[in-house]
């Protein structure tokens, strides 16, 4: 009989250590890093999975049954987009532009968003590493409007004018990918523009364009300058002349006035006052020679 009871304890203590181990071997504690969400769902070992709900690291669901989970990164992630040669950006005359455009975007970090991803959008379909989802949901569902957004932006702008416009350009491209992903479980949180160049021909004919213009410029400035010295060298001639007419003017009313009171009372009278004083003096009496005369003292 004790040996009966032995051999029951015995089962029932090996049957216990089974289901322990069973029970260890077929549960998990689902661990979500801070940056992810893990989306916990239970695999029963007959049956389908079923969801069981969103954790938003750092959390955890400590251990349990038949429990299991999918992280996927609620972090920023920044994507660019190159246009050149064959797909430049049109702008608004027709000249291709050839940039880049950066749009910082993330999963929602809600229940809400992150259940919608897995179920809606395929979260899990390709990979279960977070950054590669990621990679996969930007190619599907971002990519491509993004860069039609880009391009009609753009293409309301001139093509030398686009880079004067960077910091609307990007908000106009914000704007309208926010209203395009509103009702998914993507949030974009920043768009910036990056800087357009023309193709290299229509960069050294706008270079050539601007060194003739500075040529012209200096010849009109050289022209200015020539013409101003003529102006300058009139007015002095002007001024000169000026001057000269107005001594001969006064040499005239000078010789006007002498000539006004030089009558001949007077120049006789001045011969009288240069008579005195001299020793001698010759004055003409009608014949051919001069007749000394002493003057009197």
């Amino acid at each position: 009989m004790k040996q009966l009871s032995a051999t029951v304890l015995f089962l029932a203590f090996m049957l216990l250590c089974a289901s322990g181990v069973a029970f260890l071997a077929n549960s998990q504690n689902v661990r979500v890093s801070a940056g992810y969400a893990g989306y916990v769902y239970s695999k029963p070992i007959f049956g389908r999975s079923m969801f069981k709900q969103v954790l938003i690291g750092p959390a955890s669901t400590g251990l349990r049954w038949r429990l299991n989970g999918q992280s996927v990164s609620v972090t920023p992630y920044t994507y660019s987009e190159k246009f050149d040669g064959n797909t430049a950006i049109l702008a608004k005359d027709k000249l291709p532009l050839a940039s880049q455009a950066h749009i910082v975007w993330r999963l929602k970090p809600d229940e809400v968003s992150v259940k919608r991803f897995m179920e809606e959008f395929g979260g899990w379909e390709t990979t279960s590493d977070p950054d590669q989802i990621a990679k996969e949901a930007y190619a599907q569902f971002i990519q491509e409007p993004f860069r039609t957004v880009t391009r009609s932006v753009v293409a309301k702008y001139e093509g030398l004018a686009v880079n004067e416009s960077l910091t609307a350009i990007s908000d106009a491209i914000g704007t309208s990918m926010k209203e395009l992903l509103a009702k998914t479980p993507f949030e974009v949180m920043s768009v910036v523009m990056g800087n357009a160049s023309p193709p290299q021909q229509v960069i050294d004919a706008i270079a050539t364009k601007v060194a003739l213009n500075q040529t012209l410029e200096q010849k009109a400035i050289e022209e200015q300058i020539a013409t101003k010295n003529i102006e300058i060298e009139r007015k002095n001639g002007e001024a000169a002349g000026a001057k000269s007419a107005a001594e001969a003017l006064e040499r005239a009313k000078a010789i006007s006035a002498i000539n006004a009171v030089l009558t001949p009372a007077y120049i006789q009278y001045l011969g009288v006052e240069n008579i005195r004083g001299a020793e001698r003096v010759y004055v003409p009496l009608g014949g051919t020679s001069p007749q000394l005369i002493l003057p009197v003292k």
